[in-house]
């Protein structure tokens, strides 16, 4: 019997130190060389002030692989949120758990005060632009070269909390 993305349960929770291998890992997985984080910036990301890093562990899984994703965001001035990076492994997306760290994310923003949130992603990642459309945020504007080891651009895109 095959299992279909919404029959799978996710776990979402905090951040813990012995995750950072694995958070690394997979962003790394999840982006090239040059837009993909080196450990010295994925650390400084986590460990920022009031930073927000949530986890998404799938429940029936070796506890090596057990955490296919997560989330960091900053809360700024208690006034907006920037999500710095969602990862998802390929193996579990379209399953709901980006949904479901976008959302308890947003919720953790909300609940520190902030009333916007932002976020960038590349003009040709067609998937996180229509998951991050279907979460309700609107494209405000193109930043020439975001990725300049790449060329490419990206939108910021944002929504009111």
């Amino acid at each position: 019997m095959t299992s279909h993305p919404a029959d799978i349960a996710f776990t979402i929770r905090d951040y813990r130190a012995a995750d950072f291998d694995r958070l690394w890992q997979i962003d790394q997985l999840c982006f090239p060389p040059g837009i993909a984080y080196s450990q010295m910036e994925l650390t400084g990301f986590i460990h920022r002030r009031n930073a927000i890093t949530l986890v998404g562990e799938l429940q029936d899984a070796a506890p090596e692989q057990r955490i296919v994703g997560f989330v960091v965001a900053h809360p700024i001035r208690r006034k907006y949120g920037r999500i710095l990076t969602l990862d998802i492994l390929p193996q579990a997306r379209r399953s709901g758990l980006a949904t479901q760290l976008m959302n308890a994310c947003e919720d953790r923003l909300r609940s520190l005060g902030c009333g916007e949130v932002y976020l960038e992603t590349a003009v040709d990642n067609e998937a996180a632009i229509r998951l991050y459309r279907k979460l309700g945020y609107e494209v405000l504007r193109t930043l020439p070269e975001y990725y300049s080891s790449h060329g490419l651009d990206a939108f910021q895109m944002g929504k009111r909390l």
